[in-house]
């Protein structure tokens, strides 16, 4: 017994010092801060934006001259190779003197032939002469060689030069395609950011002016408000579920089934339809989820007396909405058609409590695993609110 009163002391301690957590309901104020925080959200990244277009300007400013560069070092590479080019027609000439030279000098010293070109001399003044011949041809021997050897040491510089001019036009070229694609990427995510941000902030102030035109006050809460103004057991006018469609024909109901051989839970209710057929949001609300569920697909999440819905379309051929966009129960979000694991031509209407692809305040798993929340645990039948004719019947109005 002592023992027994011990432990109920103790977990009634325990207790004392857990904090009570009080989940609070938004208010049309929480509204306006998150809008005033995706604006400033917006406004950053259009700050961002023209501070990445100011620098892309600025680049391919200097991308243009780099250019003019490249042109211009092209243009001295193409001078400094008609220059190499002569240079070697020149040595080419310059050699073939020099071996003429040789070939005098070996002719002239096979013998005493320059000797007796020197002594054969008939007076002092023709001796002088012919020694200033001799020596001028040995002097012009000296000299060719030696230019025919500087031309070479040109022409080996130029090509020197023009292969250091090449590996700078290529380094230039490299840093030009670099900062293009950089910067272009940047520009582009940032584009991508902000049109997503201008779509969230769109659907918040067209949910903050609807609840306005309610008289809901920023001390409100969601429910309390939509209660106030429609009573707490009635849906607000337009708020109703609707047909997904204008006509159709029921081909498949929620639950339990077998098809082509294969047992499996069914979450939705299947209308057939031609492809192409527009679909219309089930009720008022915001697209929350764009892209692949079961084939092209579409989830509307709603709030229908401080409730939340979801809405999910699936096979569809085309989206005709973004993600964040408010619709009315008149809005054309979709086209049906047959896209992902289908047979024939199809709409697969869901509905399920909560905000399903909302990783944030709802749920994102399809399928219960055992440890949360999911799809499968919140649909169900859309005849519940929705009048459908029998299965393989069809309809031909909202």
């Amino acid at each position: 017994m002592m023992k027994k009163t011990l432990k109920v002391l103790l977990v009634f301690i325990i207790t004392l010092f857990i904090p009570i957590i009080t989940i609070q309901a938004k208010t049309i104020g929480d509204i306006q801060k998150e809008i005033d925080a995706a604006q400033k959200k917006l406004n950053d990244t259009n700050t961002k934006k023209a501070i990445n277009n100011q620098n892309l300007a600025e680049t391919q400013k200097k991308i243009s001259e780099i250019k003019q560069n490249i042109i211009k070092t092209e243009e001295a590479i193409e001078a400094k190779t008609k220059e190499s080019e002569q240079l070697e027609k020149d040595i080419q000439k310059k050699n073939e003197e020099i071996k003429d030279l040789m070939k005098y000098y070996e002719v002239s010293s096979s013998g005493s032939t320059m000797l007796e070109y020197i002594m054969g001399a008939e007076s002092m003044t023709d001796l002088i002469y012919r020694l200033s011949i001799t020596e001028q041809i040995s002097s012009y021997n000296k000299k060719t060689i030696k230019k025919m050897n500087d031309m070479i040491a040109e022409n080996e510089k130029i090509k020197k030069d023009m292969a250091v001019k090449k590996e700078e036009l290529v380094k230039l070229k490299q840093e030009q395609e670099t900062q293009v694609i950089v910067l272009s990427k940047k520009r582009s995510e940032l584009d991508a950011e902000g049109e997503s941000e201008e779509q969230v902030l769109k659907g918040m102030q067209e949910q903050l002016k609807y609840y306005k035109s309610l008289g809901c006050k920023e001390s409100d809460t969601i429910s309390a408000c939509t209660s106030r103004v429609f009573g707490s057991n009635s849906l607000p006018p337009g708020t109703t579920f609707r047909r997904p469609t204008v006509s159709g024909r029921i081909s498949s109901e929620f639950g339990n089934r077998t098809l082509n051989g294969s047992f499996n839970k069914h979450f939705a209710i299947d209308i057939a339809m031609p492809t192409g057929t527009s679909v219309y949001a089930v009720a008022p609300g915001i697209v929350g989820y764009t892209g692949e569920i079961c084939g092209i697909s579409l989830v509307v999440w709603h709030n229908i007396n401080g409730r939340e819905y979801s809405s999910i379309y699936c096979h569809l051929s085309k989206q005709l909405v973004k993600k964040y966009q408010v619709v009315t129960s008149d809005t054309v979000i979709a086209k049906s058609g047959c896209t992902g694991k289908c047979f024939g031509a199809h709409l697969h209407l869901g509905l399920a409590t909560g905000r399903y692809k909302d990783i944030d305040r709802g749920y994102s798993r399809y399928y219960s695993s055992g440890k949360g929340d999911s799809l499968e645990e919140h649909t169900f039948n859309p005849r519940d609110v929705i009048i459908f004719p029998p299965l393989n019947q069809s309809y031909n109005n909202r």
